[in-house]
């Protein structure tokens, strides 16, 4: 079967099939994630698109559409809000294209705050245009295969985006992916999470990181917090026209005082063949996204970095998972 195509829904109420895709233009700075999910058993699919401008501002969108049960419906038609995403060519050539309505803000940490809490103008309103092509450089990296699958794929994104009268032109760098099958956004019984007061830091449970290094090499990978309070998982490394796995990988992280913004990152790993890497990342700017969830939420903070790799210098996304309790 074509993966780049929509799968057969399975039984789990939670079951998802998702396309995302990043990008850090190098000379500017100037990034994007976006993220279009459908989810039958909710009954929608949804759009949550971001530009990354100078400092910590953000053009952030969110945009929903009512879907049927059988996905594959959707094959051609990958749209919701004003976002739209294109397969030119399964594996090598995708569009990305968004015409319509954004917040223009100005320091998006302040998405951590409950929008009753945020300020009187927190927000521009603003119109957002945005084509770009994410040219594939290598083939997918199967991290699963099957009735739950993921792969990622690097690549070169050229094109434009208009804010406004504002206008970029981007030539950089991204990682995108494509999952498909159950997916839970939480983290487990948070009636056993620490209240707020008890936490004596941030704890994140899931770690997601991509970075390119122009067109010399490509990682990514996950990594989950263990019983020993260590974050760990495992990725993959795509250098040199080949695709390997990435073994024993952690990440260690530093945070704004008193904030779950993260602001510096530590990952070491080894490849297939015994190379040690290690890659320290200073994040420039975070965008939180609140996913609520019974008893608390979840905030998938989506960090936009410069990573040093030796004597090269790489930029992509630290991506920081937190489980938040109402409770205390």
């Amino acid at each position: 079967m074509n993966d780049e195509l929509m799968h057969p829904v399975g039984d789990d109420p939670a079951w998802s099939e998702s396309y995302y895709f990043n990008f850090v233009d190098p000379s500017s700075k100037l990034g994007m994630f976006t993220r279009m999910g459908f989810r039958p058993g909710n009954g929608w699919a949804d759009a949550l698109h971001v530009i990354y401008l100078e400092g910590k501002r953000v053009a952030f969108t969110y945009g929903r559409r009512n879907i049927e049960k059988d996905l594959t419906l959707y094959n051609g038609d990958l749209s919701a809000g004003d976002l739209t995403i294109i397969c030119e060519k399964p594996h090598e050539l995708w569009r990305i294209r968004y015409d319509g309505s954004a917040q223009d803000i100005a320091d998006a940490a302040i998405l951590l705050e409950r929008s009753k809490s945020r300020p009187a103008g927190w927000f521009k309103p603003a119109t957002l245009a945005m084509d770009v092509t994410f040219d594939c450089l290598t083939a997918p990296h199967y991290a699963a295969s099957g009735v739950r699958g993921h792969f990622e794929q690097s690549g070169r994104v050229r094109g434009s985006i208009t804010l406004g009268e504002e206008r970029w032109t981007v030539d950089g760098y991204g990682v995108r992916d494509k999952s498909w099958g159950p997916r839970d956004w939480g983290a487990g019984d948070r009636s056993s999470m620490p209240k707020s007061s008890e936490r004596s830091g941030p704890a994140p449970f899931v770690n997601w990181f991509s970075m390119n290094f122009g067109d010399y090499a490509a990682m990514g990978g996950s990594c989950f917090r263990h019983a020993d309070g260590v974050i760990r998982g495992e990725g993959w490394l795509q250098r040199g026209g080949t695709s390997g796995a990435l073994k024993n990988v952690v990440i260690e992280t530093d945070y704004e005082p008193d904030s779950l913004i993260h602001r510096a990152v530590r990952l070491t790993a080894e490849t297939e063949d015994g190379e040690s890497i290690r890659i320290d990342g200073d994040v420039l700017s975070v965008c939180p996204t609140k996913i609520p969830m019974p008893g608390g939420a979840t905030f998938v903070n989506e960090g936009l970095a410069e990573f040093r790799w030796g004597d090269r210098t790489g930029y992509g996304i630290a991506e920081h998972w937190h489980a938040v309790s109402l409770a205390g």
